[in-house]
C-alpha cells in the first residue's frame, strides 16, 4: 500500500514537461490564438527562471508582452511595454515579424524601443564586444588547432631506429640477398630482376630442348637446328645467372658491416634447429 501511495505521488513528477517542451507548447497555443493559455505558461516559465538559452527568452518574453497586448488586462499596456523590454534587454536589436504581427503591435514595440534607445546602447554596445571577444577566441582557437596540425604533418610519424646484426651467409646468397641486408635496395632489385629472367630463361630454354628430343632421346633433322639454337640459349642464359650471382657476391662483400644502426625494413635471416637438422631462411622486417 506504501509503495502505490508512493507512486501515485511521483506520477506527476514523471509526467511533468521539461520547460522547453513548456515553451513549445506556449508557442503552438499563441499560434492557435490561445493567447491567455500561451501567456500563463510563459509567464510561469520566466518567473520560475528555468529558460536556458537567450532564444528561449526572447520567444517567452514576446508571447507574455503580445498576449498581455491582445487581452483585456487593465494594465496590459504596461505589461506589454515591461516583457519588451526584458526581450530588448535581452537582444536591443530584436525585430517583430511583420507578416504574423498585427500593424498596431509593431508600432507599440518600435515606440517602447525609441522611448529607451538611451537605455538600450549601452547593452548594444556590450554584446557587440562580446561578439567580437567570441569571434576573436573562436580565430585564436582555430589558428591554434591548424598550427598543432601543420606541426604533426611536418614532424611526420615517429622513426624508430634499431642496431641491424648482419649475417656473413647472406652475401653468398643470390637474388640480391647481400644487397638488401647492405640497405641498398635499388642494387638489390636489379640484380635479383636480372638473376630471375636469366634463370627463367636458361630452365624455359632446358625444357624446349627436351622436349624436341624423340622417343630415342635423339632430335629429328628437321629440330636439330631449333635444338642447337635454344640449347645456346640455355648456357648464355645460365651464364649470365652465375655472372650476375658473382657480381652480387662482391660487390655485397665490399659494402658488408657486421653490424649498421637503421630505420627502414631489414631483410635478415631465420635459423631453426630440428631435431635431425637446420634450416636457413630470410624475412624482412618493417
Amino acid at each position: 500500500m506504501k509503495r502505490l501511495v508512493l507512486l501515485v505521488f511521483l506520477l506527476p513528477f514523471a509526467a511533468a514537461a521539461s520547460p522547453p517542451q513548456e515553451l513549445r507548447r506556449a508557442l503552438d497555443l499563441f499560434e492557435y490564438g490561445e493567447y491567455e493559455e500561451a501567456r500563463r505558461i510563459a509567464e510561469s516559465l520566466l518567473a520560475r527562471n528555468v529558460l536556458a538559452t537567450d532564444e528561449q527568452l526572447i520567444d517567452a518574453n514576446r508571447i507574455v508582452a503580445l498576449a498581455y497586448l491582445y487581452g483585456d488586462h487593465p494594465e496590459r499596456l504596461e505589461r506589454a511595454q515591461q516583457y519588451f523590454l526584458q526581450l530588448l534587454s535581452i537582444e536591443p536589436d530584436y525585430r517583430l515579424d511583420p507578416f504574423f504581427t498585427p500593424p498596431a503591435a509593431l508600432e507599440f514595440f518600435e515606440r517602447v524601443r525609441r522611448e529607451n534607445e538611451d537605455r538600450l546602447a549601452p547593452i548594444r554596445e556590450q554584446r557587440r564586444l562580446a561578439k567580437q571577444a567570441r569571434a576573436a577566441e573562436e580565430a585564436a582557437r582555430r589558428r591554434f588547432l591548424e598550427e598543432r596540425a601543420r606541426e604533426r604533418e611536418s614532424r611526420g610519424p615517429p622513426t624508430v631506429r634499431y642496431v641491424q646484426k648482419n649475417h656473413v651467409a647472406l652475401v653468398f646468397l643470390p637474388f640480391g640477398a647481400g644487397q638488401f641486408q647492405n640497405g641498398d635496395r635499388t642494387a638489390g632489385i636489379a640484380l635479383a630482376s636480372l638473376q630471375l629472367a636469366a634463370g627463367l630463361t636458361s630452365l624455359g630454354s632446358y625444357l624446349v630442348v627436351e622436349s624436341l628430343k624423340n622417343d630415342n632421346g635423339r632430335y629429328d633433322p628437321p629440330q636439330i637446328r631449333t635444338a642447337r639454337t635454344f640449347n645456346t640459349i640455355k648456357w648464355v642464359s645460365g651464364g649470365i645467372f652465375y655472372a650476375v650471382w658473382l657480381y652480387g657476391i662482391l660487390d655485397a662483400w665490399r659494402g658488408f658491416q657486421p653490424e649498421v644502426l637503421v630505420d627502414a625494413p631489414a631483410i635478415q635471416p631465420e635459423v631453426s634447429v630440428a631435431g635431425d637438422g637446420a634450416s636457413l631462411g630470410i624475412s624482412l622486417r618493417f
